[in-house]
């Protein structure tokens, strides 16, 4: 027997039927395969969140790498500076102060700060014979200053710039303080850059440990209550003391003699 006619599908509903049977499987796939693509960007978002994290920790432990060696490395500077003063000397509590020193440098070395030994060597070749030349009687002419690289100066006064007589004064004095404590060292002014004024340094330019350490010890020795350390921003050197002093008028005491001139 045959079907009725209106029992079998139409053309447009087998037409319809699969269309809807392909838009099904083409939104599943597009769903599958939008599913994917996010699965794979969170799994790239997590790994670069990893990464990041890696990193900002071992920024961090590198940080207080170096924060645990800079701390370690103050303290022993601190403890070796008051030994420092007696490197030049010969005396049983000389040796006894050069071993510490030498102790100090040694641990700092071994931790990738060479700057105590090499202040400890300084001192020692300040101290020959080499260097306890006669005094310069002359002013030095204003030169570029030679800094290297990092380098550090030990601080005393700052003043102003349009009083160069003044920081000359003020250079001698703290030279014939420095000399009266025992400290073969030199005393030099600098001019800044920036603003202009006049600085009085001790010694020579340094790293930036020894020059923690010299100023250290010149606040130790009451050299300067407030010297501290500053890196060299390049300042221009005018000169190194002694500078000629001025002379008071011979009706004052008769005679002449120098007149430094104070902060």
């Amino acid at each position: 027997m045959k079907e009725p006619a209106e029992s079998r599908p139409s053309s447009f509903e087998a037409v319809f039927a699969a269309y809807a049977v392909v838009a099904t499987f083409a939104l599943g796939y597009g769903y599958w395969r939008l599913a994917t693509r996010q699965n794979e960007q969170d799994a790239k978002i997590e790994q670069q969140r990893q990464e990041q994290q890696a990193a900002v920790t071992r920024l961090q432990r590198e940080a207080d790498d170096k924060r645990a060696t800079d701390d370690l490395e103050i303290q022993v500077i601190s403890l070796a500076s008051p030994h420092l003063s007696k490197l030049r000397e010969s005396s049983r509590e000389a040796a006894s102060s050069q071993r510490i020193v030498a102790a100090a440098a040694e641990l700092l070395s071994s931790k990738g700060r060479p700057a105590l030994a090499q202040m400890v060597e300084k001192i020692r070749t300040e101290s020959a014979p080499i260097a306890r030349s006669r005094p310069r009687t002359t002013v030095e002419e204003p030169v570029a200053s030679m800094t290297l690289p990092d380098a550090w100066l030990v601080l005393l006064a700052t003043l102003s710039g349009d009083d160069l007589k003044l920081a000359e004064g003020v250079a001698n004095e703290k030279l014939r303080a420095a000399k009266d404590l025992g400290t073969v060292s030199t005393v030099s002014i600098y001019k800044t850059r920036l603003r202009g004024r006049y600085v009085v340094v001790l010694g020579e330019p340094l790293g930036r440990s020894a020059a923690l350490a010299a100023a250290a010890e010149a606040r130790r020795r009451n050299l300067y209550a407030d010297a501290f350390a500053e890196p060299d921003g390049g300042w221009e050197l005018v000169g190194t003391a002694p500078f000629p002093t001025e002379t008071r008028s011979a009706s004052s005491n008769g005679d002449a003699d120098e007149t430094p001139l104070r902060l």
